[in-house]
């Protein structure tokens, strides 16, 4: 089991048969894991308040049926919360799961309560639910420990790391499109999440992770595909009898082996310069990070850390497929300004379409598509009171596509990002402040946002310059809200050479 229980770890054994050598894994415990993920959902840094209030008036919202039929049992919550969004345009009411939730919906709502009240507000229900795999991680914490947490891992995203981390990243590339051929089909879904993931392994933890990809991407997308959806309830998830059940706890036990074994090789080769060693030696150090710590940190950084960008990566590909104007926009831009070299961090001034394209897709398809936050004290939206324990919500994917705030709002328009000298620009398409917020809000923004700009920006420099993936017709690519906006049916393309 995990490495927060040594006294039940189990260990790989070498088995010898003539020449070769090979590991067995023992086998997994399916009670033992399912207690160890409880364990890690119900941990909590500070106490969880509940909003039982009966005298306070509530705003509007939409009714029980229509809750549970389009945003708990379905695959239908992104556009659930559009509909909030359209139908109530400051912030609805409605109970989910016996708490008081408020769906925040406009841009002033927004900054009023995470950026206003950010400090007196802790993670709602959904990421209590990621507990189960990322334990107690930068994502998941609370209070003094995450501020903790959070001065540690910083320099590791200082602009000088991220500078020497993009190297490696556009290397990275070359040698996984070196198994792309003219006319391959393939999962872009699961492609680039192998690529992302081995960018994050030796980026940040100098660690090979190219062959551990593939399973660490099959146990997420079982795990992601299959409990998702109900992750939101917290605790309760993982006592379902629903048959994704089992397959999730499978997927935790493999993911939690292959971050064990990074951890342990890391042990055995003593400090390296990158992250994984500031955290084992803040560990050895009496610095205050615990054997659990270091795992679970590790653990928020190899899955949050690569999950997001490939995600990214994958709607942009497809939106790039289906709009071939738009990609030849792009091609142009990178035939002029890289004319077939590999492109570096130098290069992203110059490369202001690149990013707009990058820009343009999360806005459509954020990957962190939605976003929720107990409140500790009473806070005052628009004449209403949300009283402390209340969950409020808000929805990027929501908000980045409302016509109120976008013009065109529902059309793949990177042009919208590039400002009147020519320039990529965050504001330039003119939208109040709280209806762009891909990385989070406040105090719990991504701490690894330069990260994923640069490293999508690079991936997309390097490969579209000499490829042009094309959609397999047919294909299922609706949404479906996971931890993450994903691809119900993967994304099956077919790569053609430019």
């Amino acid at each position: 089991m995990p490495r927060t229980h040594p006294g039940t770890r189990p260990r790989r054994l070498p088995m010898q048969t003539g020449l070769v050598t090979f590991v067995v894994e023992p086998p997994i415990d399916l009670r033992e894991t399912s207690r160890v993920a409880l364990a890690r959902i119900s941990h909590s840094d500070v106490p969880i308040p509940k909003d039982r209030r009966r005298d306070v008036d509530r705003p509007p919202g939409p009714s029980g049926a229509r809750l549970l039929r389009r945003f708990i049992i379905g695959d239908q919550a992104p556009w659930f919360m559009v509909e909030v969004e359209r139908d109530y345009p400051t912030l609805a009411h409605f109970t989910l799961i016996g708490e008081h939730t408020y769906a925040l919906t406009s841009p002033d709502a927004i900054v009023d309560v995470y950026i206003g009240h950010g400090r007196e507000t802790m993670k709602g229900r959904g990421l209590q639910g990621t507990k189960a795999v990322l334990g107690n991680g930068l994502l998941t914490s609370e209070g003094e420990v995450h501020l903790r947490n959070r001065r540690l891992v910083q320099p590791a995203f200082h602009r000088d790391r991220i500078a020497a981390y993009s190297r490696d990243m556009v290397d990275l590339t070359l040698a996984h499109e070196r198994n792309w051929q003219d006319g391959q089909a393939l999962d872009m879904q699961t492609d680039m999440a192998v690529l992302t993931l081995t960018i994050v392994g030796r980026t940040l933890f100098g660690s090979d992770l190219a062959g551990d990809a593939h399973e660490i991407g099959n146990a997420l997308e079982s795990l992601l595909q299959g409990m998702g959806r109900y992750l939101v309830l917290g605790p309760s998830a993982l006592r379902l009898p629903v048959p994704a059940r089992k397959r999730a706890l499978r997927s935790f036990a493999r993911i939690d082996r292959i971050v064990d074994r990074v951890i342990d090789q890391h042990r055995a080769q003593g400090d390296t310069g990158d992250m994984l060693s500031m955290l084992i030696a803040a560990e050895e150090d009496g610095s205050g990070f615990t054997d659990a710590q270091v795992r679970d940190e590790a653990m928020t950084l190899i899955l949050a850390g690569h999950e997001t960008t490939a995600m990214t990566m994958t709607w942009t590909w497809m939106l790039l497929a289906q709009h071939p104007h738009v990609a030849e926009w792009l091609h142009d831009e990178l035939d002029c300004v890289l004319g077939g070299r590999a492109p570096s961090m130098d290069d992203l001034a110059s490369l202001p379409r690149t990013r707009a394209v990058i820009a343009e897709a999360i806005r459509l398809y954020p990957p962190a598509w939605i976003q929720g936050r107990r409140v500790l004290a009473d806070v005052e939206v628009a004449g209403w009171t949300i009283p402390a324990g209340a969950i409020t919500l808000i929805s990027q994917f929501a908000l980045h596509r409302s016509p109120r705030w976008w013009e065109s709002s529902l059309t793949f328009l990177p042009q919208r990002w590039i400002d009147a000298g020519g320039a990529f620009s965050e504001e330039a398409p003119g939208q109040p402040r709280g209806a762009w917020f891909p990385f989070g809000w406040g105090n719990r923004r991504c701490i690894g946002e330069q990260f994923a700009w640069m490293e999508a920006t690079m991936i997309l420099a390097t490969l579209a310059q000499g490829w042009r993936p094309e959609l397999v017709p047919g294909s299922d690519i609706s949404v479906v809200p996971a931890v993450t906006l994903r691809s119900k049916g993967g994304m099956p393309m077919v790569l053609r050479r430019r």
